[in-house]
């Protein structure tokens, strides 16, 4: 065991449930609270406000401002893809986090990192970070979660 503050697991099936059932409210607050728990246990990282904020901001504003003032120019909608772009880079400290915590374990990394630039592949390694940062959390615990919708899909739970 350890002396640092863990995180809770939280298998992919459920995090994918509570955000279809919550219509994406659940899953914002997941990825605020993982980046809460890892900064927690790391001793260091990024916020989830940091990591939040500039991605809801830089979406919302500029759409807001494009569809309620009338003096906003119509391009003004695209600096929304500065949030995006924001995420991206979150995301990809977050996947190379996550593989950190693998390989300072002693164990293989579970995520290909550069995979989130590749349409559909980035879906996948979404998903892994979720099974794999839930199963980290579980390792380090001593407990079993059990994951039926990861562990009978190989491309989203295996780490040979």
């Amino acid at each position: 065991m350890t002396d640092k503050l863990l995180g809770k697991p939280r298998p992919l099936w459920q995090v994918i449930l509570f955000s279809v059932a919550t219509l994406m409210l659940y899953y914002g607050w997941y990825k605020w609270i993982i980046q809460e728990e890892l900064r927690r246990y790391n001793g260091f990282g990024w916020s989830g406000t940091l990591c939040l904020s500039p991605f809801v901001l830089g979406v919302a504003i500029p759409q807001l401002l494009w569809i309620f003032d009338p003096d906003v120019p119509g391009w003004f909608g695209w600096f929304s893809l500065v949030g995006i772009a924001w995420i991206y880079i979150v995301q990809f400290k977050l996947y190379r986090t996550v593989n950190e915590l693998y390989r300072q374990a002693g164990m293989k990394e579970p995520l290909v990192v550069w995979w989130i630039f590749i349409p559909g592949f980035n879906l996948i390694v979404g998903l892994r970070q979720i099974h794999f940062l839930s199963e980290y959390w579980a390792i380090k615990q001593g407990i079993d979660v059990k994951d039926p919708l990861a562990e009978n899909i190989p491309l989203l739970s295996a780490n040979a």
